[in-house]
C-alpha cells in the first residue's frame, strides 16, 4: 500500500543535507497507536534474528535548492513525500493522523498537510522499468583481524543483487507465510553509470553507500510486489530503497 503526501509549509523549507532520519521521525511521530509505534521503532517483524519494519520512502520531491554555505537543502512548497508499506495498518494509521493533524513539524519547522493521495494497487509483471525515489543500498558485515567493518556494494555487482533477494524473501515470508517457489530475481542497471548514481548518506553519524537511477527489475512478479511495498536492498525504514514504475 502506498500513499503521497502533499506538505506546505509558509516559506522555504530548510533542512540539513542529510535528512533522512528527520523523515524517519516525522513518520513516527504521526503513528496515533503508541504500542504498534513502539513495536516497530524498537523491534519490528522477527525472523531469523533479522528485524525488518516493512516501510520504504521516498526523499522530498519538489523544487529545491542546495545551500552550501550552511550545508542545508531548501524545498519550495509545495513538496511531496512517498511513503510505501507491506502492512495496511501502518499506512492507514499514517494518513488517518496526518489528516487529523492542525500541524506538524519537520525539522522543527512547521508544516501543513495538502492531501493524501492513496495509489492504486500496483500489479507487478516479470518485468518493470524503475526509478529510485530513495538511493538503495546493500551490505554486510565483515570481521576482519577481529574488528567489524561494513562493506556497501553496487547494484552493477552480483553481490548486491544476491543481498535483495535474499531480503526480499526473508519479508515475502514474514507477509505471505513462507517463500515463493519462484525466487528468480535480478537488479539490471540501465546504463554504465555506477559512479554517477552513487551517493553517500550520513544516517546519524554512520556513512551509507547507496544508489540512486535508472534500473530494470526482473523476476517473479510476487517478490517484485514486495520490493515496491517495502524497498529494495537494505536500510528501508531509514529511507532507502523506494522506487516507482516509468517508461
Amino acid at each position: 500500500m502506498r500513499i503521497s503526501i502533499e506538505i506546505n509549509a509558509e516559506k522555504e523549507l530548510r533542512l540539513p543535507v542529510h535528512y533522512n532520519h528527520i523523515l524517519q521521525g516525522f513518520l513516527y511521530q504521526n503513528l496515533s497507536d503508541k504500542d504498534y509505534r513502539t513495536f516497530l521503532h524498537q523491534q519490528g517483524y522477527n525472523l531469523h534474528n533479522k528485524q525488518f519494519k516493512l516501510f520504504t520512502y521516498s526523499r522530498l520531491l519538489g523544487r529545491f535548492k542546495m545551500h552550501k554555505e550552511t550545508r542545508e537543502i531548501g524545498f519550495f512548497p509545495p513538496f511531496k513525500l512517498v511513503v510505501s508499506s507491506a502492512v495496511e495498518q501502518f499506512i492507514t494509521d499514517l494518513a488517518e493522523t496526518l489528516i487529523k493533524s492542525d500541524y506538524n513539524f519537520m525539522g522543527q519547522q512547521p508544516v501543513e498537510i495538502n492531501s493524501i493521495n492513496v495509489h492504486k494497487n500496483f500489479k507487478a509483471a516479470e518485468q518493470v522499468k524503475i526509478k529510485m525515489l530513495s538511493p538503495m543500498a546493500a551490505y554486510s558485515t565483515i570481521n576482519d583481524d577481529e574488528k567489524k567493518r561494513t562493506e556497501y556494494y553496487s547494484p552493477w555487482k552480483p553481490r548486491f543483487v544476491e543481498i535483495a533477494r535474499n531480503n526480499l524473501l526473508a519479508k515475502h515470508e514474514i507477509i505471505y507465510g513462507h517463500r515463493p517457489e519462484n525466487q528468480e530475481f535480478k537488479i539490471i542497471p540501465n546504463g554504465m553509470q555506477e559512479h554517477k548514481f552513487a551517493r553517500i548518506i550520513d544516517y546519524k553519524g554512520t556513512y551509507i553507500k547507496a544508489y540512486a537511477g535508472i534500473y530494470w527489475l526482473k523476476g517473479n512478479p510476487d517478490l517484485i510486489k514486495v520490493a515496491y511495498d517495502t524497498g529494495l536492498g537494505s536500510k528501508n525504514s531509514q529511507g532507502f530503497g523506494c522506487w516507482e514504475v516509468v517508461g
